[in-house]
């Protein structure tokens, strides 16, 4: 257990054992010695079954033995690895000792899983290519040309595994991951078994049928999430993924639809298809083409495209990030440069409203002439789940914790954002996609952004990447009336944005299911209430949504100008008050 996984794919595990110390060198003592086993005893199993792998993989022994006998360790490893996983899939992001613990195990275990099929494919594909078969060795061909199939599939399987599950704990692959995959989609796509369906070969039942399809499994997981979306969708992304995968094109060849490009030979994952480094040398062409066109058809067409793990997991938040990478130049265009501060920093559009604000709660905004009881969100959707009229309850205070404002140290900076170190414990609320103040100090005013990405950094520590959105954002409310009688009003933030010499005016919203585009909600400014037209949404995150709206009367525009001047002078005043103190 004291094994790491640094070097594990870049160098090619020794042969050294001449029989297995735990049981006869059969399948038949393999599978005896297996049931007794007890996957009960989780540590004791885990220990025991990662022995009879390293085992296996140091054999001197025909490679089609070894497939044999992994293939029966294959269910009992993947029980135990899912076991263990549970362990860390919804913990903290910076995670105690235990857990530490257990989360290397988990990556050992299935970072070896993967290995021992890739050495099986490469020693069958060297055999393949180096020896010379007579007419009577045809069965012995046949036989090596299978498990060398059959390696490939489950090799890629298991690394489409381990990517998800290092992206679940935000770090990054293990050094030569990324080139073992390459080479093994090679060397099926130069022998003309990338379609080969695995099903038919080995009788199985497997959801994903071929290599090209499990490899374009594993460049999806890969180009769709780019440290910026939670555990959650990184879920629903993988689950989406097995019906995914069959709708992109991994070719030999450049089309004009070739969207990303990989050179096999470098241990790096695929790149945006553009004007590349003379070193980098392209031999993977993917085509993402059918799957936006796929993405795009379900949102015109009310979900009866979608399949169950797209009903389950395709939020609108996860569709509008899918979407925009599909769609647009996702590369970087924004230097960085080194700078040296603290910031403060809090979490979650309620918060910022609360601070916007100058700490009155939402109740207390809202200047209402007879007491509406207000209701949460949470009671709110549960009512509209159970269809019975519940009574109101009072919009829930923010506790202490909620309203903390914390301090980070700045890495460096760009032309719209930070990229900052965290470390101790993480609030509930650091995540991605979370809506956040920012202040450079007390005396300066607070900026809006967002959490665009997360990454596992040192011993202890995160990275974290901010976007800032907006400086000019004025706290107010917005509802929807159900009936007369029930005011669900939602914290919400009246942005103003200045390009060129246009001044542009966005609504932030809670990114619950309560708001969505083409929607008439009431705006709440003040003692004012206005109704107005939600037209598109710009930005879409777990958190909250940014809309481009209209007032469905234009006369009322002055009380929107008179508003935010007022909120103006208001922070002005206080700013002067405070200074005077």
């Amino acid at each position: 257990m004291t094994k790491r996984t640094s070097d594990i794919f870049q160098k090619s595990t020794e042969l050294k054992l001449d029989q297995l110390s735990f049981c006869p060198t059969t399948a038949k003592g393999l599978q005896e010695w297996l049931n007794s086993v007890s996957i009960l005893q989780l540590g004791t199993s885990s220990k025991s079954l990662f022995n009879a792998l390293l085992e296996i993989s140091e054999l001197k022994c025909q490679e089609m033995l070894r497939f044999d006998l992994v293939q029966i360790l294959h269910p009992t490893l993947e029980n135990v690895l899912t076991s263990l996983e549970k362990h860390f899939a919804n913990h903290s992001l910076i995670t105690t000792d235990r857990n530490d613990q257990i989360i290397e195990l988990a990556m050992l275990l299935r970072s070896h899983f993967a290995k021992i099929y890739i050495d099986i494919a490469m020693r069958c594909n060297t055999q393949l290519n180096q020896q010379k078969f007579s007419i009577f060795s045809f069965g012995h061909k046949k036989s090596l040309q299978t498990a060398r199939t059959a390696s490939i599939f489950y090799a890629l399987q298991q690394l489409a595994m381990l990517l998800y599950q290092q992206q679940m704990l935000y770090t990054t692959p293990i050094p030569g991951q990324w080139h073992a995959t390459h080479q093994l989609v090679e060397y099926a796509i130069q022998n003309n078994f990338d379609q080969t369906n695995i099903n038919q070969l080995l009788g199985t039942q497997h959801e994903i049928t071929t290599i090209a399809q499990v490899y374009s499994q594993l460049i999806l997981l890969d180009i769709f999430n780019t440290n910026q979306i939670r555990p959650a969708e990184i879920q629903g992304l993988y689950l989406c993924s097995y019906d995914w995968a069959k709708l992109i094109q991994i070719l030999p060849k450049e089309t004009t639809l070739s969207r990303y490009v990989v050179d096999s030979n470098k241990d790096h994952p695929p790149v945006f298809n553009s004007h590349q480094a003379s070193h980098y040398t392209p031999d993977i062409f993917i085509s993402t083409q059918n799957l936006l066109d796929h993405l795009t058809e379900t949102q015109t067409k009310s979900g009866q495209y979608l399949s169950k793990n797209e009903k389950l997991f395709l939020t609108p938040a996860l569709h509008f990030h899918i979407h925009n990478l599909l769609m647009n130049n996702v590369e970087r265009k924004h230097e960085r440069y080194d700078y040296s501060a603290e910031i403060n920093i809090c979490f979650g559009l309620s918060v910022a409203h609360f601070y916007l604000s100058k700490g009155k709660t939402l109740q207390e905004t809202l200047e209402l002439e007879s007491n509406y009881n207000l209701q949460n969100e949470s009671s709110f959707i549960n009512s509209m789940d159970t269809n019975i009229q519940t009574s109101v309850s009072n919009a829930k205070a923010l506790d202490r914790e909620a309203k903390q404002i914390h301090s980070a140290e700045v890495l460096d900076i760009s032309v719209n954002g930070y990229r900052i170190k965290w470390t101790g414990a993480t609030p509930a609320n650091l995540k991605t996609g979370e809506f956040i103040l920012v202040q450079e100090n007390a005396q300066s005013q607070w900026r809006g952004g967002v959490i665009r990405w997360i990454k596992q950094s040192a011993e202890k520590s995160l990275e974290l990447g901010l976007e800032i959105l907006t400086q000019d954002m004025y706290p107010c409310s917005g509802h929807i009336r159900t009936d007369r009688n029930t005011h669900n009003y939602q914290p919400a933030l009246l942005v103003q944005t200045a390009q060129l010499d246009q001044t542009s005016t966005t609504l932030i919203l809670p990114g619950s299911n309560l708001f969505r585009e083409k929607q008439t909600i009431h705006l709440r400014l003040g003692k004012e209430e206005l109704k107005v037209y939600l037209t598109k949404a710009q930005l879409i995150t777990q958190s909250f949504i940014r809309f481009e709206y209209e007032l469905l009367n234009d006369q009322q525009e002055n009380l929107v100008t008179e508003f935010i001047n007022k909120q103006v002078n208001d922070t002005k005043n206080h700013d002067l008050w405070e200074a005077l103190k």
